[in-house]
């Protein structure tokens, strides 16, 4: 209704209302900014623009039921899209899951199914219910909607603002998960920058847990689309160590895969690189209380 005083009549246009997300120079380094995934408004983190464009292509097959397997953020955008709908939504989360994303789907009036310790757990199932009639797998592990969200909206955005702002990007660090939002960007980039921009992603470290994402194996789809410049393991500590950076040197609280790309800048040496490097945010703290808990 007006963008520019922020009022609007629905939620989706809310949702797109207010991109661009915030580009915020962080305290951490030389010339280092953060891209604030968490005002997305349903799930406030990045997967509002997964499950966006994964919603609306289940929209044009006419689905009335649709089922996917998710660790969080996603499943909330999810029920939050099909709230506004009036579609049914199965979601199925491993019961790994931190306890705040589970209520908030119930919430939404999804129904939930807990089971598993991650995501591939529950793969097989998410199948075999999606087999029968009148289910639709969004499938965001595999679906290349989820990479084209973020070539189309997060990319551009960053380049549009870095453009007006005057800022020399140099490179662009983003954490795996799905690799949807990682490999968007860098497919964006690459396209048109080339080498010029580094595209770094960032793994949880051999044996590590960091809720929100996940190790990519060799065989993801997504990043067989594009080159990744290198990939940097980050352990759960280091992870928080950088969710602490932020937040004591910046007052901005961000979540655990927030905390691991800025683990990511600081084991590269960048903090006093020129060239400016943009991390990707993609929620805050708020969920992960309770991990955060035994480190402050």
């Amino acid at each position: 209704m007006s963008k520019e005083f922020h009022v609007f009549t629905n939620a989706i246009e809310l949702m797109e209302g207010m991109w661009p997300t915030p580009l915020l120079k962080l305290n951490i380094g030389n010339n280092v900014w953060a891209k604030l995934e968490f005002y997305n408004p349903l799930s406030q983190s990045i997967k509002d623009r997964t499950a966006l464009f994964l919603f609306k292509e289940a929209l044009k097959r006419k689905t009335e039921h649709l089922v996917e397997a998710t660790s969080g953020n996603t499943g909330i955008a999810l029920s939050a899209l099909s709230a506004i709908y009036n579609v049914k939504f199965t979601v199925f989360v491993p019961s790994t899951a931190p306890s705040a994303f589970p209520v908030l789907m119930k919430l939404l009036g999804s129904e939930v199914i807990s089971a598993g310790s991650s995501t591939n757990d529950l793969l097989p199932l998410v199948k075999r219910l999606s087999s029968f009639g009148g289910y639709t797998h969004l499938d965001q592990f595999n679906n290349e909607v989820n990479v084209l969200a973020h070539y189309e909206t997060t990319a551009k955005e960053i380049e549009e603002q870095c453009n007006n702002a005057g800022i020399n990007l140099r490179r662009i660090i983003a954490t795996a998960g799905t690799a949807g939002h990682l490999v968007g960007i860098a497919k964006y980039f690459k396209e048109k920058r080339g080498d010029q921009i580094e595209i770094i992603g960032v793994n949880p470290a051999e044996g590590e847990r960091i809720p929100g994402i996940k190790r990519v194996t060799p065989d993801n789809k997504f990043l067989k689309m594009v080159k990744i410049d290198r990939l940097v393991d980050v352990t759960l500590k280091e992870a928080v160590e950088g969710v602490k950076d932020v937040a004591r040197k910046s007052g901005i609280l961000i979540g655990l895969s927030a905390g691991a790309t800025v683990a990511a800048f600081k084991k590269l040496g960048l903090i006093d690189d020129t060239g400016a490097t943009v991390l990707i945010f993609p929620d805050d703290a708020f969920r992960y209380t309770n991990e955060l808990s035994q480190y402050v």
